[in-house]
């Protein structure tokens, strides 16, 4: 699992595409105690004596083999699917700086995947599977909409698909929202996510993507979710030539949980499906979704989804399938015959109403070691469901299985276990039990203990912990399906309380060099990772505090924030350097600083995001340049310099001459034009957490910044001469332009 190891399979598994004369085999276990590398008899590289400090020049050498071998293979051999010419000109290198750049989901989303995986039942939905067969094999449809209420098993469906489009060679890409995962659901996730995955596939179009991270690196930061997709998505599979052109489907499951409902990012993200139309035709689009009004009201008149109706004879008959090969399983255990087990499982069946979610958590429970398999299956049957009303169903799951955990249980038993499923469903992406236990200043073994519990409800993996289905999230925070109060959750508390564990956690793990620096060396590189329940806390605190609704900060609050800000604040931007997370400092931080009535903290904390701000570029390229470069410029005369200068002179450096005393009164430039500007505007959203500035000039184009990080999000061209001026329309949906040329005025629409 080593970083080099994956390279070198990489290496191997890409070349072996084009020419089919490489074969990567990674020996793992039995007598062998090294990893070998072993390319079709043609060339063998041993790593069991390689240092650490060879890995990078040896992996180089075995990459310039590899291509000589391919090269010499394709001049050799008439068989091959390239051309010599072909096959040298497919610069496979490029793909770990394209990864490194467009940082696509990997690990946590790949766990997820495989854990829904597991869910499928063979036998199952087979006739939604050939249906998705015949669509990735026919050159008719280009769009299948899969549409379901919650429940129905959309995720397993999209899963399984994947798994068989691999299988079949046609699966191009894919990505799984997660409703408990505030950076994954954005839009331009989904966009460089399936960008990275058709690079791996076509290289002509990772060809075209790196093109466009070397002519503008900066342009995943500027860009919005339209721009996002027709250069990361629609004009790279142009490139790709039609000789090397094969039908391949993208899979995007749950798009429902995409973004925020009603907000601009996903409402483009939903037109950009409706015309996928503008997409070469051999890129095919599989989707899932629940029949959220959004969706609908773009996609119906466009798209016929093929929906899992929990009436439908055949979801019942899948139903059967499933629920009697598990009762079969328990017929000795329950002491019952075949004929009665088979009884129990039709009844059992026709109680989950349509719902796959409801009938596997029932079976779950009444499969599990420790229960009486009949009398749990019993008692499921007796219990009275609405066949008309899906949320009454699972709710009755839910309070059941809240109710059989805490009953006689004390009082701090139980409201453990309620915080902790209310910090599993509110915190902003899943965290591992070790990261929570820590972020609650509890032990593992406890924070297990409470977990092991309802495990029934909950996805429980090395890496994260979640709630099994979004509809058990949806029962916590509604008054009027969790009829428990003491599992209601109370979402401004929550995050109060999570704020509140962060800081602590900050002020007693953050410390100087983090990273593991040498001092010494300005070049050196990080040599310790950030332990996760500090990243976390390190780029959500103020998230959770502004979402808390407060009108004053708590007195327990101001006082960890008081500490963090007079001993931590510059190992708080180590660790966001690291984190790649400095737009928490730049943006997040300036935008609560009102919130703080404390004088003292506002003073030195209004520095941080100017501190940030001036000194970017070095931060972000090295969290040590935090007191190498930054300390040593920051104005002396600030609260921020003043403080913590006279703890860090061993790694600052002497400026003589040229130092500013205070921050410049310019807070940002805004570079871009080509020609003067002579007309700006502004507009910043009701809630404030918004603000763009338009900019017309000379140079015959607008342009839309971030007035918060002065990234440029778009350029607006259309006019054929200089522009004069442009004003913003008061929902900031739209701004209007004036030019020279025939003295015409243009209205942008800027969703668009």
């Amino acid at each position: 699992t080593s970083e080099s190891c994956k390279l070198e399979l990489y290496y191997a598994a890409e070349l072996r595409k084009p020419c089919k004369k490489i074969v990567p085999i990674r020996l793992d276990g039995g007598p062998f105690t090294w990893s070998a590398f072993v390319t079709a008899g043609r060339l063998y590289v041993d790593f069991h004596t390689t240092s650490n400090a060879e890995w990078d020049s040896k992996v180089d050498a075995l990459v310039k083999q590899i291509r000589a071998a391919i090269r010499s293979s394709a001049e050799n051999e008439t068989s091959t699917d390239l051309s010599a010419s072909q096959a040298s000109s497919i610069t496979l290198p490029d793909l770990p700086e394209l990864k490194a750049w467009l940082k696509p989901e990997g690990t946590e989303m790949e766990n997820d995947i495989a854990e829904v995986f597991r869910k499928q039942f063979p036998g199952t939905r087979e006739w939604l599977y050939s249906k998705i067969a015949d669509f990735a094999n026919s050159d008719d449809e280009a769009v299948f909409w899969t549409k379901g209420v919650a429940g129905v098993g959309k995720s397993v469906v999209s899963a399984v698909a994947c798994n068989r489009l691999e299988t079949a060679g046609k699966l191009g890409g894919y990505f799984f929202c997660k409703h408990n995962n505030v950076s994954r659901n954005k839009p331009q996730r989904i966009i460089v996510t399936l960008s990275y995955h058709l690079a791996q596939r076509f290289p002509e179009f990772a060809k075209a993507i790196n093109a466009l991270r070397l002519a503008e690196s900066e342009f995943l930061e500027k860009a919005n979710v339209d721009v996002y997709f027709a250069k990361l998505i629609v004009e790279p599979l142009k490139r790709v030539p039609v000789g090397q052109r094969r039908n391949v489907v993208v899979v995007i499951d749950a798009l429902d949980e995409c973004g925020v409902i009603s907000s601009s990012e996903r409402k483009a993200l939903i037109k950009l499906i409706a015309d996928w139309k503008d997409v070469p035709s051999f890129v095919k689009l599989l989707f899932t979704s629940r029949p959220e009004s959004d969706i609908q009201n773009i996609l119906n008149s466009v798209f016929k989804a093929h929906e899992i109706d929990l009436n439908n004879e055949i979801q019942r008959e899948d139903l059967l399938l499933f629920s009697t090969s598990r009762v079969r399983q328990l017929q000795d255990r329950m002491g019952v015959t075949m004929e009665e087990a088979d009884d129990y499982a039709k009844q059992l069946a026709a109680k989950a109403n349509g719902l796959f979610i409801w009938l596997a958590l029932a079976m779950e429970e009444i499969c599990h070691e420790d229960s009486d398999s009949l009398a749990v299956l019993k008692r499921y049957l007796a219990e009275e469901t609405d066949p008309g009303n899906n949320d009454h169903q699972m709710d009755g799951m839910y309070i059941s299985s809240l109710k059989r955990v805490t009953d006689g249980k004390p009082s701090t038993f139980v409201e453990l276990l309620a915080k902790i499923l209310a910090a599993i469903v509110v915190v902003r992406t899943p965290v591992s039990d070790d990261a929570l236990a820590k972020l609650f200043g509890t032990t593992l073994s406890d924070v297990r203990t409470k977990l092991s519990l309802v495990r029934s409800l909950l996805n429980i993996s090395d890496n994260a912990i979640q709630v099994i289905h979004k509809s058990f999230a949806d029962f916590l925070l509604s008054p009027t399906r969790c009829t428990d109060p003491r599992f209601l959750i109370d979402i401004p508390a929550t995050n109060l309380f999570l704020a509140s564990r962060c800081l602590d956690s900050m002020n007693t793990s953050l410390h100087f060099n983090i990273g593991g620096y040498d001092v010494k060396d300005p070049g050196s590189k990080p040599t310790k990772d950030i332990p996760e329940h500090l990243a976390y806390s390190s780029k959500y605190w103020i998230s959770h505090l502004t979402t808390s609704n407060l009108t004053s900060i708590p007195s327990n609050i101001e006082s960890s924030l008081e500490t963090f800000t007079f001993t931590h604040a510059l190992h708080w931007i180590e660790v966001l350097s690291l984190t790649d997370s400095l737009p928490v400092a730049q943006v997040q931080l300036a935008r609560f600083l009102p919130n703080i009535t404390n004088e003292r903290i506002t003073a030195l904390l209004r520095d941080v995001p100017r501190f940030v701000n001036e000194f970017r570029t070095p931060i972000a390229e090295s969290a040590i340049h935090v007191y190498y470069s930054a300390l040593t410029m920051c104005p002396e005369d600030t609260a921020l310099f003043k403080e913590y200068a006279g703890r860090y002179k061993d790694v600052m450096h002497r400026v003589v001459v040229g130092k500013d005393s205070n921050w410049s009164s310019c807070l940002a430039t805004f570079e871009g034009h080509e020609a003067p500007v002579v007309g700006v505007d502004r507009w910043v959203s009701e809630d404030k957490e918004t603000s763009w500035i338009a900019s017309a000039s000379r140079d015959n184009t607008i342009r839309l910044w971030d007035a918060f990080t002065g990234v440029e999000i778009h350029q607006f061209e259309g006019h054929s001469n200089g522009v004069n001026c442009v004003v913003f329309s008061k929902d900031g949906r739209f701004f209007a332009t004036d030019s020279d040329d025939r003295r015409s005025i243009m209205l942008w629409d800027i969703e668009t």
